[in-house]
């Protein structure tokens, strides 16, 4: 029978679980809310320690004098007689405390295994609860998509992708948005483009069109934002600027910088800047100019299905890989 909670003097409470998803921290929120209703000061401690580096204000437990505390609060998760067992040596030092179980999914039969003094299980053998996370009100941030090249060999000692990447990155840690990562390099097969993204066009447009900014260092990434109205904060990644920035200047985008000289301060307004409402009607505006530039393509292109060739503009090509194959070939013949 569960010990009558109110009789337990609340000087102190340890909440822990593993604290590892989303999912649990809103279940946290949830708990330390009415403990600070109730007036009963309490620390977090995750069963990892390295989960301590998340928030500064929580834990480790080992840190703590279990003296201090006359609740134990385990948080959100399945729970089993092996997992308590695995943390038994530190949670021995706790067995004066109360230990609560909340928004828990007890994986064996309650009649088999229930450690606690108190028990409001999100599920188990008795009774089913919709889970605590759906009380937890979360305020809404901007999400951001990050679209990134790593490396182009092409521009030599002129690339800057690492330092265009940590810059981006920067951003986005001080913006506190959410980030999606998402890049336009197509999975090689329908099989792999799960776990590698995106398997066609549409896919990659749709996923980009609902962003509210996309920060980029490709040109497609850029170009396929503002085509659906998205602003993108792009940051040409070669010295000097090249196809990024000769684009964005075609079509009038302004939000493009050089790696090699903006400052967090540019980015950040340029972020503000894009998180406005007309930000994407300017996005838009881009596109349509960009449309009605290549409003002649068809003819150009028509045009120049007409030439003849002239195979003299390539007579200079010669792949150096093709020499070394013809070397070697001479080589065996005269072996």
């Amino acid at each position: 029978m569960a010990r009558n909670i109110e009789t337990v003097k609340p000087r102190r409470a340890l909440l822990m679980g593993a604290l590892s998803t989303v999912g649990d921290v809103e279940v946290l929120h949830q708990v330390t809310r009415r403990l600070r209703d109730l007036g009963v000061p309490f620390e977090v401690a995750p069963f990892s320690k390295r989960r301590t580096e998340m928030f500064d204000e929580w834990v480790d437990v080992s840190t703590l004098d279990p003296r201090d505390y006359s609740h134990v609060v385990f948080v959100c998760g399945p729970l089993t007689r092996k997992m308590m067992e695995k943390r038994w040596e530190t949670l021995r030092h706790f067995e004066h405390c109360a230990f609560i179980g909340v928004n828990l999914t007890m994986v064996a039969d309650l009649e088999a295994f229930n450690p606690f003094d108190a028990l409001i299980e999100r599920d188990s053998n008795r009774v089913t609860r919709p889970d605590l996370s759906f009380l937890q009100e979360e305020p809404r941030v901007p999400v951001l998509g990050l679209c990134l090249v790593d490396s182009q060999r092409e521009y030599g000692s002129r690339q800057r992708h690492a330092k265009a990447k940590d810059l981006l990155e920067g951003l986005i840690r001080r913006s506190g948005a959410a980030c999606i990562e998402i890049d336009t390099v197509l999975a090689p097969n329908r099989q792999q483009h799960v776990e590698n993204g995106f398997y066609n066009a549409a896919q990659f447009e749709s996923a980009v069109a609902r962003v509210d900014v996309l920060l980029t260092t490709r040109l497609h990434g850029t170009v396929l934002a503002l085509k659906n109205g998205v602003p993108a904060i792009s940051i040409d990644a070669v010295l000097g600027g090249d196809k990024v920035s000769r684009q964005t200047r075609e079509i009038g985008w302004e939000e493009v910088f050089e790696a090699d000289s903006v400052t967090e301060e540019e980015l950040d307004r340029a972020l503000e800047r894009c998180l406005l409402p007309d930000a994407r009607e300017r996005a838009r505006a881009c596109a349509d100019h960009a449309r009605n530039s290549l409003a002649n393509f068809d003819a150009g292109f028509s045009s120049a299905m007409s030439v003849l060739p002239d195979p003299a503009l390539r007579s200079g090509l010669r792949s150096r890989q093709g020499l070394v194959r013809k070397f070697r070939s001479l080589l065996t013949k005269a072996r």
